[in-house]
């Protein structure tokens, strides 16, 4: 028996990315049965309540209503799962990566586009988290004030979000990341280190090493012996590579 058509809606005012989108589904993403396709956020809402689809493709920047206006006017009853559409200078782009919500840079490529929906089929489709939701519209109303963000922890377990002020160091774990709190408590997270020290960009974060991220105001002590390390809030000893040590010691 052949798999269930994932039904998906496009909104964004460009008709060439909608156009460009709908053959690149077409061709790369089969199992993706289009039931809308809009350029007036205003018209793909009204779909969205009348017949909400099991995906959805959401451009962030539109005219007369924005991506983020558009879901905080379905409220917290969102039924389907979101992709967000967007470029790296827009606006929100930081809010959506601190959520852990889905999203596709433009121009979208095709690896991206398919790892994407491979990712909504992992997680069978149960709609938007709700939470995800609510810290996305917090982190969107922070960044406009300038204060800090929660980032979500997201793990097979749970999504716990924290301020980046919470983390004292994340260690590269492969492919995974630990992330070391506060609390004391740590957490195993399927993001890449480099994905880490991106996303703290401007959080006073520094890369001690190649497998190391820290939180500078979580320094106590550097010690020049045996090479050179850092001892955390936590007692970790965090070791600074050669040519990272005069840039961490003008940091102070």
């Amino acid at each position: 028996m052949p798999d269930a058509k994932i039904t998906a809606v496009v909104i964004d005012d460009e008709q060439h990315s909608v156009s460009t989108l709908r053959w690149k589904l077409e061709r790369y993403c089969p199992e993706i049965q289009l039931a809308g396709e809009y350029t007036d956020p205003v018209k793909g809402l009204e779909h969205l309540k009348r017949d909400p689809p099991d995906l959805l493709f959401l451009d962030v920047e539109m005219p007369r209503l924005n991506g983020f206006e558009l879901l905080e006017e379905l409220g917290d009853q969102i039924a389907f799962e979101v992709i967000f559409t967007t470029a790296y200078d827009e606006f929100g782009i930081r809010a959506i990566k601190f959520s852990a919500l889905d999203y596709l840079l433009k121009p979208i490529q095709n690896a991206e586009l398919k790892e994407a929906v491979e990712k909504y089929r992992r997680k069978g489709g149960s709609g938007m988290n709700a939470t995800q939701l609510e810290v996305l519209f917090s982190n969107i109303r922070e960044e406009i004030k300038g204060r800090p963000m929660r980032i979500a922890l997201a793990t097979k377990e749970s999504i716990e979000f924290v301020e980046p002020s919470a983390i004292i160091v994340c260690t590269s774990d492969s492919n995974y990341t630990q992330v070391f709190l506060a609390d004391g408590r740590r957490k195993l997270l399927s993001r890449t280190l480099k994905e880490f020290e991106e996303l703290l960009t401007g959080f006073n974060f520094f890369r001690t090493h190649h497998s190391h991220l820290v939180n500078l105001r979580h320094i106590k002590e550097y010690v020049r012996t045996d090479g050179g390390y850092l001892i955390m809030s936590n007692k970790m000893n965090i070791p600074v590579a050669r040519s990272k040590k005069e840039e961490l010691l003008n940091l102070f």
